[in-house]
């Protein structure tokens, strides 16, 4: 299993900071990322950094240990998009139409969503033009007890149809252990 830890290793990661994963992840906050020599304070988090957890199996945050110490955000994106005539209506049009459930440890988790914004990396996807929106929940340090969780997500399209579904094992680890360490 792998260890998520900020990039300076005993840095803990802050409130503002998940929120701002939520937020600039398709826009600024991947270019924050992508331009700078370290992942530190960037905005986003292509490979778990920051408190992001997201549940997709086989990802980096497929059993990973967590600092309970530490801010996290559980969170999904939807990437929408086409060739150059895609517009934010049509993006709209799609996204409306979702419906995307998270369970954590079996219970239904409530969850925000953030606003449809441009993807500002279509081309990384295959597309000319994207839009983007994340849904989740932040988490404080006192929201997830130590040990072993399960988060499942499940995305319901406009027909009534599940669209996605997956789901990961994760780990919060004590305070001066694994990745509190």
């Amino acid at each position: 299993m792998s260890s998520m830890k900020t990039s300076s290793g005993s840095r803990r990661i802050s409130r503002g900071e998940v929120e701002a994963v939520l937020h600039a992840f398709g826009g600024g906050g991947r270019a924050v990322l992508l331009h700078s020599k370290t992942g530190e304070g960037a905005p986003a988090d292509f490979v778990g950094s920051h408190g992001s957890i997201r549940p997709f199996a086989g990802s980096p945050w497929d059993g990973a240990h967590f600092c309970a110490e530490d801010w996290h955000v559980i969170v999904m994106a939807d990437i929408e998009g086409g060739d150059a005539s895609f517009q934010h209506d049509d993006a709209v049009r799609i996204m409306d139409g979702l419906e995307v459930g998270f369970t954590l440890d079996g219970a239904a988790l409530p969850t925000t969503r953030t606003a449809i914004k441009r993807f500002l990396n279509p081309e990384q996807f295959g597309l000319q033009a994207a839009y983007y929106f994340q849904q989740g929940r932040i988490m404080a340090p006192t929201d997830l007890s130590m040990g072993s969780h399960q988060l499942e997500v499940a995305v319901v399209d406009a027909s009534g149809q599940q669209s996605f579904q997956d789901g990961i094992t994760f780990v919060i680890d004590a305070p001066g252990t694994g990745a509190c360490g």
